[in-house]
């Protein structure tokens, strides 16, 4: 299976900065042709006007592209979130397109205090916000002092933006320079900031706009606008212009993206966004980028619909919605018809579905017979993945546990391979170490308590292939004495099951499959949080310690969550993987998950007339596709 290129990470360097060359003089910056005809008018000022002393330069997947045309997706439902990763991933520092490393955005540089307890931010001076009002330090200091430290606004300061218990705390150094400084080392700062936490921040800072919806800022006026948008309190006003997805159904909020938002989301059939004339790129001829004029977002109803709009060719770029075997069937057979091509959307996660038997089970017996490895290890040998590669994934798939993909700087080949033999005499003769020889009548095996050993799986109704690769598993585990059933559970419900440590087994994808999804969602790993399923309370434990649902973890997994303790404070990515390879030994020794098979690449539809879309991105929420592979730069021959 093919690896994503260039995959071994690089460190970050304790200065992030983007060297300009080649890029072209204010003289030389071009703009869209209805730019043009608005300055000819007097309605926008020149283009070197608008951008900043010195834009952003993006290189090109292909080549440099021409303007015009209308990028066509579509939305699932009120709340989809491709519209904040297609045309609203713009952050302070951003995900390079491979994922390997964090780079500048709307900051020029970032210098790091090598202990990783002050972070200063150059931004690009002569930035715009979409309005055209000047995007300065002063918004920065807004968003700290008026939305993160405001209790009615942030009652609880998110982690990733504490060290310890104390938040940061953000300081203006001068208009176009801002420093976040740390009690303690916070190492993974710009690692957060390139995900989804990073849009929380610029959302939240045109303050030349919030400010008339802040009680601080127009304490004469708030109540009046509280009631004509029908909101509970003025802090629910505010929220609303700043939070997803209530920042999408406001026209009037400024932004740093690509395009600005002109029909909003909700009440209507379909979004619509045009180009932003303040946006602070340039491709290497210094055209302003972006190239495409507008973007389009039919809301539909169901995922079948979307499917249905992509085979017609009424969609010109998009992956989200589109996943799933049968589907990558149909989009296949259409390609030629519609005039689409397709291209490789690689699951971030590794595993297709990972068995997580809840050590922490409120059931007694279950909870010991699931902390012993031999019994999880017996499971594993126990299971033919390679009849399941062939019948639930058209062969499409390969045995894998949870582990890194291969060719990421976190890939351990024994992690990933091991106990995924099909041997169900070795898991047999396991099973009869771990205590439990004795059988019934119908040869199911007795635990602890002389019961037949029996646990239900929750598997989310959704995913159906999880739940037919189960039933196969089922009949495998009955082969070797133990009796499992598949208990199917709408979606929410499962994991409100999993946060409450009510579940006794479940499954989901999994696995870090990416180096930075390892790292910063590890919960397949050691008990992160409650959604590490084979364990939530251990993992509510390392979150806090007194929540009345926690238990204390054995030695092994709260050596791990010191470790991570200690990743967190490490700057620079090559120290935090080194660090992350501690984990994953304990992990790979522990075997606290059971992986089945490599999750097979999804794929996304892109029109044959639309160029520097690369072949192939990774997929997951927290690379936040397309986002890092520069839509802006995207455009139609």
């Amino acid at each position: 299976m093919a690896a994503f290129p260039g995959r071994a990470l690089r460190g970050v360097a304790l200065s992030l900065v983007l060297v300009l060359s080649g890029a072209a003089g204010a003289a030389d910056y071009k703009e869209a042709p209805g730019l043009s005809e608005l300055v000819k008018g007097g309605k926008l000022p020149p283009v070197e006007q608008r951008l900043p002393e010195r834009p952003l330069m993006l290189t090109p997947v292909e080549k440099a592209g021409k303007y015009g045309g209308t990028w066509r997706q579509a939305l699932m439902g009120g709340s989809d979130s491709l519209i904040e990763r297609s045309v609203g991933y713009t952050r302070l520092v951003r995900w390079n397109r491979d994922w390997t490393a964090v780079e500048p955005d709307v900051a020029e540089k970032v210098d790091v205090k090598p202990d990783g307890t002050e972070y200063v931010f150059h931004l690009r001076k002569g930035t715009r916000w979409s309005d055209g009002a000047p995007f300065t330090a002063d918004d920065l200091v807004f968003w700290y002092q008026d939305v993160l430290m405001n209790k009615e606004l942030t009652p609880s300061v998110p982690r990733w933006l504490r060290s310890g218990n104390d938040p940061v705390i953000v300081e203006k150094i001068d208009d176009a320079t801002v420093r976040f400084r740390f009690t303690g080392p916070n190492g993974m700062l710009l690692e957060n900031m390139a995900t989804t936490f990073g849009s929380d921040i610029l959302a939240a800072a045109p303050a030349h706009y919030l400010k008339q919806f802040h009680k601080k800022y127009n304490p004469d006026g708030i109540d009046k606008l509280v009631t004509e948008a029908k909101a509970a309190n003025w802090a629910a006003l505010f929220l609303n212009k700043v939070s997803f997805p209530g920042r999408w159904r406001d026209t009037g909020r400024p932004v740093l993206d690509p395009w600005r938002l002109t029909v909003p989301y909700g009440g209507t059939t379909q979004v619509v966004l045009e180009r932003n004339p303040y946006y602070f790129k340039v491709d290497p001829e210094g055209r302003q980028l972006p190239y495409i004029d507008r973007v389009t977002f039919d809301i539909m109803g169901d995922q079948q619909a979307i499917v249905l709009k992509a085979i017609n060719g009424e969609l010109d770029m998009q992956n989200q919605r589109l996943n799933g075997l049968e589907t990558r069937i149909v989009l296949a057979q259409n390609r030629e018809r519609s005039g689409y091509r397709l291209f490789k959307a690689q699951p971030a996660w590794s595993n297709a579905m990972c068995i997580s038997l809840n050590m922490t089970s409120k059931n007694p017996v279950l909870r010991e017979v699931f902390r012993s490895k031999d019994v999880r290890v017996a499971l594993s040998l126990a299971i033919n993945r390679d009849e399941i590669n062939d019948l639930i994934y058209a062969g499409q798939s390969q045995p894998y546990q949870a582990a890194p993909r291969p060719g990421t700087a976190l890939y351990d080949e024994q992690m990933a391979t091991q106990y995924t033999k099909y041997d169900p005499k070795a898991a047999n003769e396991l099973l009869d170490k771990a205590g439990f020889a004795k059988r019934d009548a119908q040869k199911f095996r007795l635990g602890p308590d002389g019961k037949r050993i029996s646990f239900a799986v929750d598997a989310a109704t959704s995913r159906r292939y999880q739940i037919d690769a189960l039933e196969l598993i089922k009949k495998y585990w009955a082969a070797v004495g133990i009796e499992m059933q598949v208990k199917t559970i709408e979606e929410s419900f499962a994991f409100a099951r999993m946060l409450a440590n009510e579940h006794d087994a479940m499954v989901w994808i999994g696995g870090g499959g990416y180096d930075f999804l390892g790292i910063l969602d590890p919960k397949w790993y050691f008990p992160y949080e409650n959604q590490a399923a084979f364990a939530s309370a251990w993992g509510i434990y390392f979150q806090n310690p007194k929540d009345p649902n926690a238990e204390e973890p054995p030695e092994a997994a709260k050596q791990q969550q010191a470790l991570y303790v200690q990743m967190q404070k490490t700057p620079g990515t090559a120290g935090q993987i080194e660090v992350m390879k501690k984990i994953l030994a304990i992990a790979r020794d522990q075997f606290y998950v059971i992986g089945t098979n490599m999750d097979a690449d999804n794929y996304g539809v892109v029109k044959n007339n639309m160029r520097n879309v690369p072949d192939l991105m990774p997929d997951t929420f927290f690379y936040m596709t397309p986002g890092p592979t520069n839509p802006e730069q995207y455009f139609y021959e």
